[in-house]
Parts: C-alpha cells; sequence; structure tokens
C-alpha cells in the first residue's frame, strides 16, 4: 500500500514511495538526507542474487526429518526441518 493510501503492487521503488515530502510537515527532530527531491538510498546486496534455488538444494527434505527426528514436539520438529532447508545448514538442528 502506498503512503497515500491507494493499493500499490510494485517490487520495486517502495522506498522512494514513502519518502517524506515537504508537504508532510517536520517529521523528525533533526534534517537527515536523503532530502525530496534527491531519491532515498537503496541498501546495497553484498551477497548478490540472494533468490532460493530450491531445486538446487544439497540437502534434501528426507535428511532434513532425520536430523530433527530426536526432538519431542511436533511443531520443533517441523520448524527445524523448514530452517534447515531454508539455511541448507544441517547445524540448524543445535538451536533446538
Amino acid at each position: 500500500m502506498g503512503d497515500d493510501g491507494s493499493s500499490r503492487r510494485r517490487n520495486s521503488n517502495m522506498e522512494n514511495e514513502w519518502q517524506v515530502l515537504p508537504s508532510d510537515g517536520k517529521l523528525f527532530h533533526e534534517m537527515a538526507r536523503p532530502q525530496f527531491p534527491e531519491l532515498c538510498y537503496l541498501p546495497e546486496d553484498p551477497r548478490g542474487d540472494r533468490a532460493r534455488r530450491l531445486a538446487e538444494s544439497d540437502i534434501s527434505e528426507e535428511a532434513a526429518e532425520k536430523a530433527c527426528a530426536n526432538l519431542k514436539d511436533e511443531l520443533d520438529r517441523k520448524d527445524c526441518v523448514y530452517d534447515i532447508l531454508a539455511t541448507q545448514d544441517m547445524d540448524m538442528v543445535g538451536a533446538y
């Protein structure tokens, strides 16, 4: 949703949609850059493309389930399996 209440379906430029404009008045005690009309600073992505490629996963769901099998609580087991698959890190079982 945009700052004007309109529904927007854009994946980019969201930062600039929410930028404080001069017409919004003073919202903060200190003025900091960037100020309109200068655009908001976009964060850098130090790791590059982060799209998950589940087909390229090295850890199977079965392997994750086996690693989490000793957990007594069913919800903990499900969370454990999810975390292992999401991070591709078998050591996540240690968090439980």
